[in-house]
């Protein structure tokens, strides 16, 4: 696992949420691309939160199915999601 450092706290940063859900968006946040895990990290100081640790492969793309229904499982089971979106 990687180290990472809170540039303003000087600390450690820790890992809060193993198995995070991310949904990465496109068409101007409009649509859901892809479904991948990873790791929410937290500052213990000034609570500050990232997403790091992604995994090697999405758990789902949008050619593959109904991606909208694959993300309200998701949810109904209680995984915490953040969405991933265009600048």
């Amino acid at each position: 696992m990687p180290k990472m450092v809170c540039v303003k706290c000087e600390v450690e940063l820790k890992v809060e949420h193993s198995g995070t859900k991310v949904v990465e968006l496109f068409q101007r946040n409009t649509m859901p691309y892809k479904v991948w895990s990873a790791d929410k990290w937290k500052c213990p100081k000034c609570g500050i939160e990232i997403i790091a640790g992604w995994g090697a492969r999405p758990l789902m793309e949008h050619y593959e199915g109904d991606i909208q229904a694959y993300i309200e499982k998701l949810k109904m089971a209680g995984q915490e999601i953040v969405y991933d979106k265009e600048v």
